[in-house]
Parts: C-alpha cells; structure tokens; sequence
C-alpha cells in the first residue's frame, strides 16, 4: 500500500515538527522517545513523547480504516522508508534530544507495535531484511568455531 505524495509530505512535515519541537540547547537535552499512533477511523497519526503529550499530527487519508496485520505491515514499511530518506538528509542530526532515541509505532493500548527508526550517534541499526537468519548464521559460525 503506497500513499500520496500529500499524504507523505504531511507525514514527514508532522515528524519535523515533533523532531523540532525540541529546540537545540546545548546545556539541556531532553530523554524521549517519540511515539506514534494511528487512529484507523480517521487516518490521524499522532506523534508524542514519553509523557504522551501529542506533538505533532498528519491525516492520512489512505489508513483510513486500516485493518488486520497486513495493513499495519505496510504502514511501518512506508513509515521506516519516510524515516530512513528524512535521516540521510539529516534531518535528526540537531535535536536536543539525548541520543539514542528510536520512532516506535504503538497501538491504542500504547504496546510497542514496531520500532520504527533508532537513532544513534555512533550506532546504525540495520533492517530486519538483513538481519533476518543472522541468529541462524551466527550459531553456526559459534558451532564451527568450538568444534575448532
């Protein structure tokens, strides 16, 4: 499930907002998170911080009544490849927001749905299509290394 380039605009306009919420002040930065939830009777994706303050917010009109796991499948990959082209161009670069802080996609009873995007100075988290038989590779290498 693709969505506009309205609806990719608004979305990447509502996370600068929250990013930039959080104005750079070199002497105080803030812990958080930033937590995103949608509401599937009306498109709305809020985002807000570890005290559930809503920040920011977008309406997008194709999650309009997203049902099922397929459907919030497709909403993370198109919300990671928002993340990840808006992190190549920096954008997260100059928050006062204490590093590492990840995106976290949540349900309506605010449990982890998927972790979106994690940002870290030093740190790059790969994606799960890379790392999907890593643990499968690497009980094999550890195999074959205390055979040795």
């Amino acid at each position: 499930m693709s969505i506009s380039n309205a609806s990719t605009s608004g979305l990447r306009t509502a996370i600068e907002q929250a990013v930039n919420h959080f104005v750079q002040d070199d002497d105080f930065l803030v812990v958080t998170d930033f937590h995103l939830h949608l509401d599937a009777d009306t498109g709305e994706v809020a985002i807000a911080d570890d005290t559930e303050m809503t920040i920011s917010s977008a309406i997008v009109e194709e999650w309009v009544d997203l049902d099922g796991d397929e459907d919030m499948e497709a909403m993370a990959r198109e919300l990671k490849s928002i993340l990840s082209a808006m992190s190549a161009e920096g954008a997260f670069e100059h928050v006062s927001v204490s590093k590492p802080f990840s995106f976290v996609l949540e349900d309506d009873n605010q449990e982890t749905i998927d972790e979106l995007f994690y940002v870290d100075e030093d740190l790059i988290i790969l994606s799960d299509d890379l790392l999907k038989d890593m643990d499968k590779d690497l009980d094999d290498f550890f195999e074959k290394l205390m055979k040795e």
